[in-house]
């Protein structure tokens, strides 16, 4: 019964298909009749109607017939969609977040005409350049200044007055800065909020303009609400004018030398450019105009080069942005990879599928039809299969940005939204992945002998092992670079928890001290650190500049004693106690620690790397440098990556100048940190303690690699999986072709496992020459990865050694039904013809 009623379904979905095919040939026949008549005896209209919406109809029909072929093999079409939909899926989604971060324009007017002349430059450069240009309509200074807002942290930029206006910038709220708001005599306490601080913080308080906040316990009268999409450069939370800074330190003498000497920097400058001034001229008239102003002051004169912004919006311009673009570029080639291996997946089931369909084709040859229409017909087919997975990665392009942005870049998850550029983005993907895994199988399909074709014979010429054998190559390849790098990846986290640092982790806090800033600048806050200092002397806590792992350098020029000053070296210095090697666990090695006096004497110590490369081979102790003045090294100790987690690179530690607030360390748990927190506070009761374990540093250390190892992890498990369908449809195309061949040897006396041997050898070149040209491209690919990740070993057999072990069981899972299939053929049915 089961029999008779597959017959059945058969020859009705073979009478619909005949139907089909007589009622194309006799629309292309009426078709070419009409054509024939030539274009010059036809109106504009009937051209129309005979050439073009006849095309378009064509293609309609091919693409109604490729979806109903979809429809009638959904087994091909889930296992197609799945493989080439989740790649497509992942390359959407990383290019979302890619177009959010350095993509998609800043919302501001005209962003094209706006250029970005550096970050090194003084206020009173900056405001003689936007009084005296002509080239630029408009320069506008920017720079970051850390403020609290209502008793919390918040990222403050101090900008020129003209910043919202120069930008164009739109407005949620209220307005940008007035021109008389900018003024260095007469400051003003004027605020504008960003949006997301304005809905987190304010509940989108609709009254919030004129409403007085607090920064730093100064009130400032908020002024504006930003748009939503404007994140700022870099992005912050809210944004003051340059001169309120003095409102904020009104005892430090320094903010009015920030403000108005041509020898204090840092501010950042942008302009835009005016209507009809080309790059190259601003540029030119940029650096005549600042290398006038600098030559009055006797300062060096520079070089100006304008960068365009319309490669940096507003969501990437901060210091964040280069090691997340990093990043990406490296998930780029990952699913590029991906996208190519789904692509050789699905090429290998086409040739499967042609081998099914290979009576159709030849009929429709034998019936008229050109080779050329017929390539057509199984293209459009593979545009609707690539159009339907792109459905699926838009998708999911619009859920997993988000959730991978806001590892990455919290500020800018938000943005992280399908656009029209991604829509583009898509839809060319989709054509280049149907023409990558289409054409071939296309043009292979209508090859050959129509007779045999006819006959059903399901041998496709020229496949022996040329295509077939090439794509299953590519799949075992790009799935071992993928694997490999997700197994180093894996190992470099696993091999991060386990290092070295050089210091002792556990067990150690570190006490940060927040003064109130608009009463405690310059002389006050080096006074408050000298009595915390001398409060804390011989209580066993490490004082330092800044703390371990928390990515924070300072560099200075030294020499040798001898040398010319011209053979300056740069070199990190760490002001830190002596208390603080013995907090951290980090060993003298020769010499002696800091001791009383030794800032007056200049004495400082070095650690190995620094010995290793300036005094090769000597006992640093005792020799001399010279950094301003001689100074005597007076002991050498053990290397220890405080700055990251990577090799450590040579350091100078000197005694701690209580100069500033220090870091403070201590082992001792919470009792210890209220001790230092009740002598803080003896001194200024406003003081803010915080208190966190050093081991939190060391996971946020530890977290790029972490999220590149799940992230790797995930695209090497999907390859894998598309790897084993590609196998598995490989073979089974295998025992399809050769299930004539298998017939006789099983009749003529072969055993079943004769048949399971002679399905696997016939693809072992490919599998053998794919894991080769896979472990070649990983090596190339760990050196990559190497470069980025400290921890991640070039050569790690453990990870080499289970990608092989991974991919050997899925060759086995992926050949285990086609080979059972062939080890059950039927000898009287294999040589049966129709």
């Amino acid at each position: 019964m089961g029999k008779l009623f597959r017959r059945f379904h058969y020859w009705l979905r073979r009478s619909r298909m005949d139907a089909e095919l007589a009622e194309e040939m006799e629309f292309h026949r009426s078709l070419a009749g009409r054509r024939a008549m030539g274009p010059s005896t036809l109106a504009l209209e009937d051209a129309r109607a005979v050439w073009i919406w006849p095309w378009l109809e064509s293609l309609w029909r091919d693409l109604a017939y490729g979806a109903r072929a979809m429809l009638h093999q959904p087994g091909f079409t889930a296992v197609a969609l799945i493989a080439l939909g989740s790649a497509i899926g992942v390359n959407t989604s990383l290019f979302t977040i890619f177009n959010g971060l350095a993509l998609k324009p800043w919302p501001i007017r005209d962003p094209a005409r706006m250029v970005i002349l550096g970050q090194n430059y003084s206020v009173a450069e900056y405001r003689y350049l936007a009084e005296h240009t002509r080239a630029l309509s408009g320069a506008v200074a920017m720079g970051h200044c850390g403020v609290r807002l209502e008793g919390r942290q918040a990222g403050c930029s101090a900008v020129s007055g003209n910043y919202f206006g120069v930008l164009g910038v739109e407005m949620q709220l209220g307005r940008g800065f007035r021109t008389d708001e900018d003024r260095v005599d007469t400051p003003q306490a004027v605020v504008v909020l960003s949006h997301a601080l304005w809905r987190n913080r304010f509940g989108q308080d609709p009254d919030i303009v004129g409403r007085r906040v607090k920064l730093d316990d100064v009130p400032f009268i908020v002024v504006g609400v930003t748009s939503r999409d404007f994140l700022g450069t870099p992005s912050g939370d809210i944004w003051i004018p340059l001169p309120s800074r003095r409102l904020l330190r009104p005892d430090d003498p320094g903010m009015l030398q920030f403000l108005t000497s041509p020898r204090f920097c840092c501010a950042n400058v942008a302009g835009r450019l005016a209507p009809g001034i080309a790059r190259e001229q601003a540029r030119a008239e940029t650096e005549l105009l600042l290398n006038q102003f600098r030559s009055q002051f006797g300062l060096q004169k520079i070089k100006v080069e304008l960068r365009d912004t319309r490669w940096l919006s507003g969501a990437a311009t901060n210091d964040k942005s280069g090691p997340i673009l990093a990043i990406l570029g490296i998930l780029f080639l990952a699913v590029t990879l991906v996208l190519l291996l789904a692509c050789a997946n699905v090429g290998n089931l086409l040739l499967a599928r042609a081998a099914a369909r290979r009576q159709e084709i030849a009929v429709r040859l034998s019936l008229g039809g050109s080779r050329l229409r017929i390539v057509r017909q199984l293209l459009v087919e593979s545009l609707a299969l690539a159009l339907a997975a792109s459905a699926v990665g838009l998708a999911a392009a619009g859920v997993l940005p988000g959730i991978l942005a806001r590892r990455l870049e919290p500020a800018a998850a938000a943005h992280m939204r399908p656009d029209v550029s991604v829509l583009l983005y898509t839809i060319v993907l989709a054509v280049a992945a149907c023409i990558a895994f289409g054409l071939a199988p296309a043009l292979h399909a209508t090859r050959g002998n129509l007779a045999d074709a006819l006959r059903q014979e399901a041998r496709l010429p020229g496949l022996r092992l040329s295509l077939r054998g090439f794509l299953l190559s590519v799949q075992v390849a790009v799935s071992v670079v993928l694997l490999s790098s997700a197994g180093l990846l894996v190992r470099a986290v696993q091999r991060a928890e386990t290092m070295d640092p050089g210091f002792v982790i556990n067990g150690i806090s570190v006490v940060s001290l927040d003064l109130p800033a608009s009463e405690y600048a310059g002389p006050r806050t080096a006074a408050f650190a000298q009595q915390l200092q001398a409060q804390l002397e011989g209580a066993g806590v490490g004082l330092c500049d800044w703390q371990p792992l928390s990515n924070s350098r300072r560099q200075t020029n030294f020499r040798l004693p001898g040398e010319d000053q011209q053979h300056g070296q740069s070199i990190d210095f760490h002001e830190v106690n002596a208390a603080y090697f013995d907090v951290l666990g980090i060993p003298v090695l020769a010499g002696r620690n800091f001791a009383s006096g030794d800032a007056a004497r200049q004495a400082v110590m070095v650690n190995e790397a620094m010995a290793r490369r300036y005094f090769p081979g000597e006992n640093p102790v005792g020799k001399s440098i010279v950094w301003t003045v001689p100074r005597e090294i007076v002991g050498l100790v053990k290397d220890a990556s405080t700055q990251g987690l990577g090799p450590a690179e040579p350091i100078l530690y000197i005694p701690f100048r209580a100069a500033s607030v220090p870091k403070i360390l201590l082992r001792g748990g919470p009792p210890a940190a209220e001790r230092v927190s009740a002598a803080a506070r003896q001194l200024e009761p406003r003081v803010e303690v915080r208190v966190a374990p050093l081991a939190e540093a060391f996971d946020q250390a530890r977290q790029p690699a972490e999220i590149g190892a799940v992230l790797a992890g995930g695209i090497g498990i999907l390859a894998l999986l598309l790897a084993s369908i590609g196998m598995s449809g490989v073979f089974a195309y295998v025992v399809r072709q050769r299930t004539r061949e298998i017939g006789i040897r099983m009749a003529l006396g072969a055993q079943p496992r004769d048949a399971v041997r002679l399905v696997l050898a016939s693809n072992s070149r490919g599998l053998v020459a794919g894991l080769l040209l896979g472990l070649a491209g990983a090596a190339g690919a760990s050196k990559i990865l190497a470069h980025q990740f400290y921890t991640v070993s070039a050569l790690d057999p453990l990870a080499y050694g289970g990608v092989i072990v991974l991919l050997v069981a899925a060759a086995i899972a992926a050949t285990a039904a086609p080979a059972r299939r062939a080890a059950r053929v039927d000898p009287l049915t294999a040589l049966r013809w129709e």
